[in-house]
């Protein structure tokens, strides 16, 4: 089996990565793309991803392992491997002002263009994972950072680890949640 960490961009696949490593899951990451201020704890990204769409071989050798796929590309993945999905949601004017910052752009006029992409993004996904039957938990950023214990808990029980939720915890780094929209 592969497990699949995907959401859209922003969305806390780097730190679902972490907390993946944390729980000694072997990850599938190149380090090519490596820390910086927006990620200070790494991407966790393997280059083969960005050529799914023409090519999707490299996750024949991926068997047992852990592989950040962005949302829009989860769709191009190989049918005939068995994965599990953790399927990260963040709300999408913490994305947006995130992506802003990351990219040094002020993208208010196109808002909510963008809004309206990132949706369409995570709904075709959601239906293809259904549509397939392959397993998957969603993990509210928000959520997992607010409220860790019984996130923590949740993706414990659906990847059958026996990580402590103490150790998980103690990846989850409060000041990295730069972003935050107020509730």
């Amino acid at each position: 089996m592969i497990t699949l960490i995907t959401g859209i961009p922003r969305s806390g696949t780097s730190l679902m990565m972490q907390l993946f490593k944390a729980a000694n899951a072997e990850i599938a990451t190149d380090a090519i793309r490596t820390e910086d201020e927006n990620n200070p704890k790494g991407y966790f990204e393997l280059e083969a991803v960005k050529g799914i769409v023409k090519n999707n071989q490299f996750l024949n050798n991926l068997d047992g392992k852990t592989i950040k796929i962005v949302a829009p590309l989860v769709t191009f993945i190989d049918l005939s491997l068995e994965y599990r999905v953790v399927f990260m949601i963040r709300d999408l004017d913490e994305v947006l002002q995130s992506q802003g910052k990351m990219l040094g752009k002020d993208q208010q006029d196109q808002q909510e263009k963008f809004r309206s992409i990132y949706s369409l993004h995570v709904e075709k996904s959601r239906q293809f994972l259904r549509a397939n039957n392959i397993s998957f938990i969603e993990i509210q950023h928000r959520e997992l950072l607010e409220n860790p214990e019984t996130t923590l808990q949740h993706l414990i029980d659906f990847c059958s680890w026996e990580t402590r939720i103490d150790e998980l915890k103690s990846v989850i780094d409060q000041s990295l949640y730069r972003n935050r929209k107020n509730a």
